[in-house]
């Protein structure tokens, strides 16, 4: 919601704005998100434990789909024989 009201201020400032010295070219398609992540969004964490249990998580993960996947193959493969 906070984006899209920002979105939508932003461009309602870029359309009406006739005073001078506002010889500006309308903001790019991508520019109203970096403008909203460079002052609104917390910036990620960087540091090595984050990374090293976010790494962690994310392979545990891609294990836990892969057994689910094997799993269903399993189970269709033998329902289809």
């Amino acid at each position: 919601m906070l984006a899209a009201a920002v979105l939508a201020v932003t461009h309602a400032r870029t359309t009406t704005a006739t005073t001078p010295g506002s010889e500006l070219v309308p903001p790019s398609g991508r520019e109203p998100l970096r403008l909203l992540r460079i002052t609104a969004l917390p910036r990620p964490r960087r540091d090595r434990d984050h990374l090293l249990h976010w790494s962690a998580w994310r392979r545990h993960h891609q294990y836990q789909a892969a057994e689910a996947h094997r799993r269903w193959n399993n189970i269709t493969a033998t329902a289809t024989t």
